[in-house]
């Protein structure tokens, strides 16, 4: 069942992507690097909202807050239809853990630092003399910095990284406005989620003079929105031909 609510969601991206195939446009043998910034922003419906466990009438929830993904963008065209990026990304999530007992409440917050190299396959469509739009789907490697710990009155936390390195699944829309001499400017939204939980946390509550731990295994699923900037560069083919012509 859930394989199958998970393969529903994705199959709007499928779709748009096999529709960009069909009536695609881009640019063989142009090579752009570009500048990314993506806030993050949690959604229930795309698994990126609060987890909560109830254990002996207390009530944990793990939320991811905000976050935040950054770094450089390598696009490559392939043929006239599709283009390869990759690039590299700085990534920050900020989750808050919040502990609501009958005569107790208590909050912390706890940041998660990781590095992804992402790797997808882009067709277009082209809406205007400047204006295109894009889907891609790909994978991303995903690398997590350390385990985390936080304290408080009546509790400890821990959330342990299941993994140094993971892999996830990548789906991206978005827009671009092109111009001649000044790069692409482009608006778009992301959508990362990984094949398996990323960290194992663990609460250690103190309730009535009596411990007992609580456990929750964190997805590290996240929307953004993207904003890029890529710099303008010739195909190949015309840069061949202008040091011929001028020599």
């Amino acid at each position: 069942m859930r394989s199958t609510m998970i393969h529903q969601k994705f199959l709007p991206l499928v779709l748009l992507f096999c529709l960009c195939l069909s009536t695609a446009y881009a640019q063989k043998n142009v090579t752009t690097v570009g500048l990314q910034f993506k806030p993050i922003f949690p959604l229930s419906f795309l698994g990126t909202g609060t987890q909560s466990q109830l254990e002996q009438g207390v009530q944990f929830d793990f939320s991811l807050k905000s976050g935040f993904a950054a770094g450089m963008v390598v696009r490559r065209g392939m043929t006239d239809l599709l283009s390869f990026e990759t690039g590299i990304n700085y990534v920050k999530r900020t989750f808050t853990l919040d502990i609501t007992d009958a005569n107790f409440n208590a909050s912390s917050d706890f940041r998660m630092i990781a590095y992804e190299i992402p790797a997808s396959l882009l067709a277009y469509v082209q809406l205007g003399e400047k204006l295109y739009m894009n889907a891609s789907m790909g994978a991303s490697a995903d690398m997590f910095a350390s385990s985390l710990e936080t304290k408080g009155e009546g509790y400890e936390h821990r959330s342990k990284r299941k993994n140094v390195l993971q892999p996830a699944v990548i789906a991206n829309i978005g827009w671009e406005y092109r111009t001649v001499k000044s790069g692409y400017w482009y608006l778009g939204a992301s959508y990362h989620r990984p094949f398996n939980y990323i960290y194992n946390s663990q609460v250690q509550y103190q309730r009535a003079g009596k411990d007992f731990i609580v456990e929750q295994r964190l997805l590290g699923n996240y929307l953004t929105l993207d904003l890029r900037y890529f710099f303008h560069e010739d195909p190949d083919n015309l840069k061949r031909k202008r040091v011929y012509y001028e020599n």
